[in-house]
């Protein structure tokens, strides 16, 4: 099967493939964190409605390994030349995203919003029958940033699709669609990816260790892009924040402030650091109750957490475990991700000082 190095989903791509069977007129909204597969599930089941080939979940494409499926291919990914590949006609359409009966929007760069311009051009094509295959199928991702004329330009095709056409809204977070647009769409939630499917995938692609591959894998959150780029990119800052944890108890608002500009700026970087900080003493509290050494940071970092099994109490642990976590939920659900870090640190430094 061509998505058969698609990890955590296999299950959930042959129940929409037989749901696809049984009803083709239906809108459908992937919901869940970035780089988690939403996508490249959207774009199997197009595949095996066009494919020309085969078709079903066997289509002749392999994303995995087509040369026209590189960084440059397509849609929001700009476009490059078209490659020789034994993928059919219609598959390689559908990778370089110029198919008559697939359509793909995204968020254009430099833009905040999918514009309504997209979404009403997208409207006329779905009103045309489709030109080769048996269906027309669309993927609008970023469904996130449809604004509200764009999302109220949808409902009236969501509600009343035509009988020929299948539409993918693929979103981070469902709440940011309006209840009408929800209401319209077969809401299909994607979970995390689990750490031994990062690892596995890092040490196959990225040709990591299996120690180094872990520890990334724990600070991805569950997004296999996030994981690969933690093993292409710079190092996570854990010694800064191990180290802004040992002075937690002496922050004051100016330092928070600071802390808050160099390493929660934006909600990306909120996020993924919360989320470290939360791994980080995940760590402390492990070594404190005498359990496993720590997995989240290098080993060259991991030492450098034993000082802090001696400064927090178990208490101060527990707190500021629960404070990083809370402040990772708020950011997520829109929160000002400077504010958060701000309050975060002023908080932990409490916690510390309480001891």
């Amino acid at each position: 099967m061509p998505l058969n190095d698609l990890l955590g989903h296999q299950e959930l791509l042959a129940r929409l493939h037989r749901e696809l069977g049984r009803r083709r007129s239906q809108g459908f909204l992937f919901s869940g964190p970035r780089g988690i597969g939403k996508e490249l599930v959207a774009e199997g089941l197009v595949l095996g409605l066009l494919c020309e080939r085969q078709g079903g979940l066997d289509f002749c494409c392999t994303p995995n390994q087509c040369p026209n499926r590189g960084d440059g291919a397509g849609g929001k990914r700009g476009k490059q030349a078209v490659a020789q590949c034994d993928c059919c006609a219609a598959c390689v359409q559908v990778a370089q995203r110029v198919h008559p009966d697939f359509d793909y929007i995204a968020l254009l760069p430099k833009r905040s919003f999918v514009l309504i311009e997209q979404v009403r051009e997208l409207i006329a094509r779905l009103g045309s029958k489709p030109a080769r295959g048996p269906v027309r199928a669309a993927i609008i991702d970023d469904a996130e940033t449809l604004n509200l004329p764009a999302q109220n330009a949808l409902l009236k095709t969501l509600e009343e699709p035509p009988g020929y056409a299948v539409i993918f809204l693929i979103a981070e977070n469902a709440n940011a669609l309006l209840d009408t647009v929800r209401s319209r769409l077969r809401p299909v939630p994607f979970p995390t990816l689990s750490a031994a499917d990062l690892t596995g995938l890092l040490i196959r692609r990225a040709g990591l260790e299996a120690e180094r591959a872990g520890a990334l894998a724990r600070l991805a959150r569950g997004s296999a892009s996030r994981a690969l780029a933690l093993a292409a990119g710079t190092e996570p800052p854990a010694r800064e924040l191990i180290e802004a944890l040992k002075q937690a108890g002496k922050i004051d608002f100016v330092q928070a402030h600071r802390l808050a500009e160099r390493f929660f700026a934006n909600r990306e970087q909120a996020m993924e650091n919360f989320e470290l900080l939360g791994r980080l003493v995940e760590d402390v509290m492990c070594l404190r109750l005498g359990g496993a050494g720590a997995q989240s940071v290098p080993a060259d970092s991991a030492a450098a957490l034993t000082d802090l099994v001696e400064a927090f109490s178990l208490d101060s642990i527990l707190i500021i475990l629960e404070l990083a976590l809370k402040a990772a939920a708020a950011v997520d659900a829109m929160a000002n991700p400077r504010l958060q870090a701000e309050g975060f640190w002023m908080a932990a430094g409490a916690a510390v000082r309480r001891k």
